[in-house]
């Protein structure tokens, strides 16, 4: 049978929404749901139609899968882009449960709010780094969960880009151009990902101008006011659970992690496993830090 004939983007959108209300996201593609790119931004709208409608509103919107490793990770040859919500933004220093997350993972990411919109004609830096008002260090919180087969590009799409919140430090003006921006990742004090090497705005902000194009393309723009996560310089890092005499370890990497090998949900990283408390923080001298605190029950016996 013809599967545009029986793709029913509204139902599944329904679906993925009471599933991610549920933090068991993506349930359909465990059922062999499988979408090309145009389908799988299309249900990421509809879930947001569906949101709008509850009341909630488009923050600003994120770019992920920046770096070529990780687009060919998910069968992709061009970064995603997925939307920010204002019931999940969260100011530096909040405590969040992990049982609202599935798998919760996080990266360490530089973001700008906008002092004015841009459009479809958005050809190079210079007309970006006019609109930028405030930088920001942000927590990027995730839900780290792909249930379908390779490639899993359309899923992650689909998935809002499997982001789940964000943790912002205090606004700070843009630094000059040239300065060397740093960044790094922490759980509970112990470095996790590290990078000093970035110029501003030339190595943070490359990927906004093609946002700007693709949100166009399917009849939407970046506006003044809005947040924009600029792509993360890492992969999503899964929390540490406790290891052998009370040390911890670290879960599985991405390519370990990612997957729910079955349909009821929960990998071999599930977040019931994990310490009562971890603090994640994401520190840059340069710019400001953003720190949340993710509780979960005690060790399961």
């Amino acid at each position: 049978m013809n599967k545009a004939a029986i793709l029913d983007l509204d139902g599944l959108a329904a679906r993925m929404l009471r599933d991610y209300d549920r933090h068991t996201p993506g349930t359909p593609f465990a059922d062999g749901l499988r979408l090309s790119i145009d389908e799988a931004y299309r249900l990421q709208s509809c879930v947001a139609r569906r949101r709008r409608a509850r009341g909630e509103r488009v923050a600003g919107y994120k770019i992920g899968c920046v770096a070529p490793v990780n687009q060919a990770r998910h069968g992709l040859s061009h970064p995603v882009w997925g939307r920010l919500w204002s019931s999940e933004q969260h100011g530096s220093g909040t405590t969040l449960p992990q049982g609202d997350f599935a798998n919760v993972a996080v990266e360490a990411e530089l973001g700008v709010t906008l002092g004015r919109d841009l459009g479809r004609d958005v050809r190079g830096l210079t007309e970006v780094v006019a609109a930028v008002a405030q930088v920001v260090v942000v927590v990027e919180l995730h839900n780290l969960v792909l249930r379908g087969g390779d490639p899993t590009g359309p899923e992650l799409i689909a998935n809002n880009a499997i982001h789940a919140g964000v943790v912002r430090s205090p606004a700070v003006v843009p630094p000059p151009a040239g300065t060397v921006v740093d960044l790094a990742l922490e759980f509970d004090g112990a470095r996790v990902d590290a990078w000093s090497d970035r110029r501003w705005p030339d190595d943070v902000l490359s990927a906004l101008p093609w946002l700007a194009r693709e949100l166009a393309r399917h009849g939407h723009r970046l506006e003044a006011g809005q947040l924009v996560l600029v792509g993360a310089w890492g992969p999503p890092r899964p929390l540490r659970r406790p290891g052998p005499a009370g040390g911890s370890r670290s879960l599985a990497g991405w390519d370990d992690a990612h997957r729910t090998p079955n349909r009821t949900g929960g990998s071999s990283g599930t977040v019931g496993a994990t310490s009562a408390r971890q603090r994640v923080t994401a520190r840059s001298e340069t710019l400001g830090l953003a720190e949340v605190t993710l509780t979960a029950p005690a060790k399961l016996a």
